[in-house]
């Protein structure tokens, strides 16, 4: 007769992914918020966005008061029967061939004008016409979009020697070297989730998933090296909010590098007036109120320092793959040394 004791086993596979979420909270603070979401089991996962037609782009060229043509950067907003606005005129769209409008100036009595490239133009509203038919429908479908499962992995392996050594501070070296490991992978995941580039080999064997700032294709803009100001961040809110965000909850983050987290704290404090009394001095910012929401100030410095990212996080999850959650698995003694594996 005999018996396996479960010290014995190798290969028990030891959930560690709860571990790696608090582990080294100033280093991975995005996945500290998020945290890990519902487990997937495929290695590409999909899903739909969808969004309602523009209301706006911008003239292409110069275009007279009697022109009847106004090119514009974006098309898609417009359709024959709009009443679009360009400064203080109204124009009425009569045709759209590529990006030409073809249009009807000073529309409902209003007063042509000369229109310069960069011009807003803006959709108002269709001409409705009593007892006309209905019009033509349009139908704007929806955008699928993609990520990758990637894999991060780290060995651990510690010789019998290294293991029998008394050390200061240590009293079990293949759990502390475990720990280390521990926090590496979760730097690395924290550093895909912000950087990330979505790849995959022609053989399909290395996958590497896409980041934040790679997903991030519009409402992005260059400051040209001028320094992060309140105006900007402003400005930035204010974009967002013209496109719809903040309409509904949401959990804003403003994620920032060491830099720029100094130069948010720095915002008014000229206007800051103290008593000779105080003899506490200096100003932290963790909070950002604008005109359009408020969001909280999140320190990550796995971002470039002259950047930053203002992101919902409820649009945000990191998914395990089914079954294959950051899992540590002793593989044993494979001669005078004891190894081990986290796999996520």
């Amino acid at each position: 007769m005999s018996k396996i004791m479960t010290g014995e086993l190798v290969g028990v596979r030891e959930s560690v992914a709860d571990e790696l979420l608090y582990l080294s909270p100033h280093q991975i603070p995005i996945l500290n918020r998020v945290g890990f979401g519902t487990p997937l089991n495929n290695v590409k996962h999909e899903w739909v966005e969808d969004a309602p037609f523009g209301d706006e782009s911008t003239a292409s060229s110069d275009a007279t008061v009697s022109a009847t043509t106004v090119s514009v950067q974006n098309p898609t907003p417009f359709r024959t029967g709009h009443v679009i606005k360009i400064g203080e005129e109204l124009l009425k769209v009569t045709g759209v061939s590529g990006s030409d409008l073809t249009v009807e100036r000073g529309y409902a009595d209003t007063t042509a004008a000369a229109i310069t490239a960069g011009d807003n133009v803006e959709v108002q509203f269709v001409e409705g016409v009593e007892g006309a038919d209905a019009r033509s429908a349009r139908f704007k479908p929806r955008t699928r979009k993609s990520n990758l499962m990637q894999i991060f992995d780290e060995t651990i392996s510690i010789s019998g020697t290294s293991a029998a050594v008394s050390q200061y501070g240590i009293d079990d070296l293949y759990e502390y070297e475990r720990q280390k490991k521990q926090e590496e992978l979760a730097l690395q995941l924290e550093k895909a989730i912000i950087n990330g580039i979505k790849y995959e080999d022609t053989d399909g064997y290395v996958r590497q998933m896409n980041g934040i700032r790679n997903m991030i294709q519009t409402n992005v803009t260059d400051a040209s090296s001028s320094a992060l100001t309140d105006a900007m961040l402003n400005d930035l809110m204010q974009d967002q909010f013209e496109q719809g965000a903040f309409k509904s909850a949401g959990d804003w983050k403003i994620i920032v590098p060491a830099k720029q987290k100094r130069a948010i704290s720095g915002f008014d404090k000229a206007d800051i007036r103290l008593t000779r009394e105080e003899n506490t001095r200096g100003q932290v910012v963790d909070q950002y109120v604008s005109d359009f929401g408020q969001a909280e100030i999140v320190l990550d410095n796995n971002l470039d320092a002259n950047e930053v990212m203002i992101v919902d996080t409820n649009r945000l999850n990191v998914h395990p793959m089914t079954g294959r959650e950051f899992t540590h698995t002793l593989l044993g003694n494979k001669g005078d040394y004891t190894e081990g594996q986290i796999v996520g």
